[in-house]
């Protein structure tokens, strides 16, 4: 090669290095975030983390429900036959809804010293939980009929097993879980698999079974020992069920005047080797970066989701609750 030639190349290869160059419009990249949502700590969303997930596609979810099935009858003569019972479906749908959260970062928060990077990164993490915790609020209370924006969550969901507690003066007891436990495992021979509860809801279960609680403080190191009790799992006639507190079941001071009550969800998230409570996303928790404003760098983070049920009888809501 004629080296003035080569110098020419080199030349042209140096000059398109060194020129900046700018990107009409926002670039159609995703950055998949998924991830990174489940290395992040203290989310503050239990129940989100508790599903499964499932990727979805079309506009909607759609699953079956069956609704009949035959019982008893199996008994036939030998060299017979076996009776057959019908068994019904009905066909069940919940269109995707999207959640995100916008962010900016300014020209004025670039010059303030932290590279472009860092401000990133802390913008993209606190989107991912303003997103995630709106997502957990809408697991237990999301509803179609206020907002066409939202998807249903379990109180929309339940419409079989609701027992109303009406402010009962005893409180939080044993019995309430017991006989809704009973009933899903006799009526329908699954085992509930959780307990969704408010933080006030949890003092309560504490408080209420700190007298059958012995503890022995005479083993091991002392320096950290503290006071009070944690109840994670209550052991009922079917096995240990884990106790969930979560933000997005709210306490009620307004109903009942001078009293607090609260709600307890008895859930049966999966029965017989399938899931029965998921959630499925038409597309994962992303980033996408957006047009630049002004003195700002605009991107969004963003998710497609639905909770499905797939059995909203295999459910109880035990409401109005005293606890205080």
């Amino acid at each position: 090669m004629d080296p003035q030639d080569l110098n020419a190349t080199l030349e042209e290869v140096r000059k398109t290095l060194s020129t900046p160059t700018y990107i009409e419009g926002a670039i159609i990249t995703r950055e998949n975030l998924s991830g990174f949502v489940d290395r992040l700590a203290y989310k503050q969303t239990p129940i989100r983390d508790r599903l499964t997930r499932k990727t979805g596609n079309g506009l909607a979810a759609s699953w079956n429900v069956m609704t009949a099935i035959g019982v008893g009858n199996s008994a036939f003569a030998e060299g017979g036959t076996p009776t057959e019972d019908a068994t019904s479906y009905d066909r069940r749908s919940a269109i995707y809804k999207e959640l995100g959260k916008k962010k900016s970062i300014t020209d004025r928060m670039l010059a303030a010293g932290r590279s472009f990077m860092d401000q990133e990164a802390e913008q993209t993490e606190v989107a991912i939980r303003e997103v995630i915790q709106d997502e957990e609020q809408f697991i237990l209370t999301g509803d179609t009929g206020v907002s066409a924006l939202q998807f249903d969550g379990l109180t929309a969901y339940l419409t079989t097993n609701l027992t109303n507690d009406n402010n009962n003066a005893l409180g939080f007891r044993t019995d309430l879980l017991d006989a809704e436990i009973a009933n899903i495992v006799n009526t329908y021979g699954v085992i509930p698999t959780a307990i969704y509860c408010s933080y006030g809801m949890k003092r309560a279960i504490n408080q209420s079974l700190a007298g059958d609680v012995r503890v022995n403080i005479n083993q091991g190191a002392t320096e950290g020992l503290a006071t009070g009790l944690d109840i994670t799992f209550y052991q009922s006639m079917v096995g240990k069920l884990p106790i969930i507190p979560t933000f997005a079941i709210a306490d009620d001071t307004t109903t009942y005047a001078g009293n607090t009550v609260s709600d307890i969800y008895l859930v049966t998230e999966k029965a017989l080797g399938s899931d029965v409570l998921y959630m499925e996303d038409l597309y994962t928790l992303g980033k996408s970066m957006l047009d630049r404003t002004g003195a700002a760098i605009n991107f969004m983070v963003t998710e497609a989701t639905v909770l499905v049920c797939r059995a909203e009888e295999f459910q109880t809501k035990i409401s109005n609750i005293r606890i205080a």
